[in-house]
């Protein structure tokens, strides 16, 4: 039987929750450190002093770096082992190091001391590396969390990963838990997408990046509307609304179970107005009855931009998704709702049957373990390739000009834009990204990688913005496996007679 007071906000895992004195204080001094000044003309004081800046973090010296799993504009995220633990430590960048921890980076720690559940990637400890006034090195603070073995994004990048239904029900049902959580704490994550999934070899999925995060209240307030990575942006917000609440999030909720099912992003706008259009295509034209209030949004008229609203497509998501299954199609029909205020909460959509019918969710530990498989890590592989492509061509070109031939053709790839809040407008440009570090936190994000030969050819970046171009996903994709691969190494199979681990329904 369905649990039907979803106003009960309870966590189903009953995972005791710490006392709030641990999570609702600003960190101390004592453990959050002031940039020291490292100007040219200070004396420099003895090493002792230099030390009792750092009271209460871990020495950076005790990290073994093993590897970098990204950067971006706002710091850089390193694969390192501590007393042989993997760790993930992601770089707090100081433009000027005398205003100490910009504040974005304090409330997201602040934001992640207060969350504690195993579906929320931890902040396991603050690192730093004090610096050196004789030598002139720059301090630099890291954030600690655990390492996880891949990203979503990666995950559904890799060619050798193909995801079946109760895998997807497994990471669809963890992500819905913590979300639960995360709302019922009043803070809002606003970047819900496959990058910021860390997942682990048995299966086991943390939400993480919470740069743009916030905590925010039921009552709604004003807050800004350019956040959300542009393929994971709810419509409302392309409009303008700052009224918002727990709904944008799970917009990118439906969109990341849309990329389990597809294999790829379900919405690839190559620009905001191409985005908005493709929404609509899928989900429908907005009206005053299926998004109430839309025509008086500040964003249709910003910036002197009048986004131009085709008014005639018709809503086809079930149809497109009916595909993958009834269920499936249903629940994406239900997350992928125009109206913020008729968008399934994450505690309905975990409630939904497509969650509780066969296949069932597949066990922690019942998974197959794949090759690490990062965002940054399927970018450098392509980088690679591309730089190979280019010396070929360079070659072929070269011998077909001393043959009096002329070579014409060039490959082209899609393009994961940045999200909104970090640095850029509303993530319209153009502009060339580097490679991101998945979902440890940096905010500027690359080309992925060239969708794989199966994925729909109906949501191509390619179209112009505005076009009429019918959006539909035809060839379709196959359909996930109903089975679990069997898992390497060999553990005990999901069995179907068993009921999904947390369950919410007896």
């Amino acid at each position: 039987m369905k649990r039907h007071a979803e106003e009960h906000q309870e966590h189903p895992s009953k995972r005791p929750l710490s006392a709030p004195t641990q999570h609702n204080s600003v960190f101390s001094t004592s453990h959050l450190p002031a940039s020291p000044n490292l100007s040219a003309d200070s004396p420099s004081p003895p090493r002792r002093k230099e030390l009792k800046t750092y009271k209460g973090c871990s020495q950076l010296k005790d990290f073994e770096m093993v590897d970098k799993l990204g950067e971006g504009t706002f710091g850089e995220v390193h694969k390192a082992k501590r007393k042989g633990e993997l760790l993930a430590l992601k770089r707090i960048l100081m433009h000027n190091e005398n205003e100490g921890i910009p504040i974005t980076a304090l409330r997201e720690i602040k934001i992640l001391r207060r969350l504690r559940h195993e579906n929320i990637v931890p902040l396991i400890d603050i690192a730093v590396n004090p610096g050196s006034r004789t030598s002139r090195s720059r301090a630099s603070v890291y954030m600690v969390f655990p390492y996880m073995d891949h990203d979503l994004s990666g995950l559904l990048n890799n060619p050798k990963v193909r995801l079946s239904v109760p895998q997807i029900k497994l990471y669809m049902k963890q992500l819905l838990e913590g979300t639960i959580y995360m709302h019922a704490q009043k803070i809002l994550h606003r970047d819900m997408k496959a990058a910021n999934l860390l997942i682990s070899n048995n299966g086991t999925l943390k939400i993480a990046d919470f740069g743009l995060a916030r905590p925010f209240k039921p009552e709604g307030e004003d807050y800004t509307s350019k956040v959300v990575t542009r393929w994971y942006r709810p419509p409302e917000l392309f409009l303008g609304e700052k009224k918002y609440g727990a709904a944008v999030d799970m917009w990118g909720i439906g969109c990341v179970f849309g990329e389990m099912l597809f294999g790829r992003p379900v919405l690839q706008g190559n620009s905001d107005q191409d985005q908005l259009d493709k929404i609509f295509q899928l989900c429908g034209s907005p009206t005053e009855e299926n998004m109430p209030g839309w025509s008086s949004l500040p964003g249709l008229e910003e910036k002197g931009v009048v986004y131009q609203v085709n008014k005639s497509y018709q809503r086809k998501l079930k149809e497109d998704f009916e595909p993958y299954g009834t269920l499936a199609a249903d629940l994406m029909d239900k997350l992928l709702v125009l109206d913020p205020k008729k968008r399934l909460t994450a505690f309905a959509a975990s409630d939904h049957d497509y969650l509780w019918v066969e296949p069932l969710p597949a066990e922690i530990g019942g998974l197959p373990v794949y090759e690490s498989s990062h965002e940054y890590d399927r970018q450098r592989k392509h980088e690679a390739q591309q730089e190979r492509h280019a010396s070929h061509h360079h070659s072929t070109n070269n011998n077909n000009a001393n043959n009096g031939h002329h070579h014409h053709g060039g490959h082209g790839h899609s393009h994961l834009p940045s999200r909104a809040g970090g640095g850029g407008g509303g993530g319209g440009s153009g502009a060339h990204f580097r490679a991101g570090g998945g979902g440890y936190g940096d905010h500027e994000r690359a080309p992925r990688e060239k969708p794989r030969s199966h994925a729909p050819s109906g949501s191509n970046t390619g179209s112009n913005a505005g076009s009429t171009t019918t959006y539909r996903p035809i060839p379709l994709p196959p359909k996930p496996a109903t089975a679990v691969p069997p898992a390497v190494p060999s553990s005990a199979a999901t069995s179907s007679a068993n009921p999904p681990t947390a369950g919410r329904r007896p």
